[in-house]
């Protein structure tokens, strides 16, 4: 989250959102959400889990800047190799 915009401007910047999909499918089996926000978009993980959406299907969805809300994208963007606003993944 230390890279949202939104983040960055209400200077809330520790946090994080997870999302586990299907490795070969891509649905959406899971996130996690320890973010300033998460309980207004936890909704849109649990629609997409009960609906099996992919990764790609949610990619679809247009989220406006600056919001919260934009770490969804960052974080499924993150599956795909695309995410540009995350920190880099350390290596144990």
């Amino acid at each position: 989250m230390s890279g949202n915009g939104k983040t960055l401007i209400s200077k809330d910047e520790r946090g994080f959102i997870k999302v586990i999909s299907h490795s070969k499918s891509g649905i959406i089996l899971g996130a996690q959400l320890m973010c300033a926000r998460a309980t207004d978009m936890v909704g849109e993980f649990a629609m997409a889990i009960t609906n099996r959406l992919t990764v790609d299907d949610m990619l679809k969805t247009v989220r406006p800047h600056p919001t919260y809300n934009e770490a969804i994208t960052e974080a499924l963007e993150e599956i795909e190799g695309q995410g540009i606003h995350v920190m880099p993944k350390r290596k144990i």
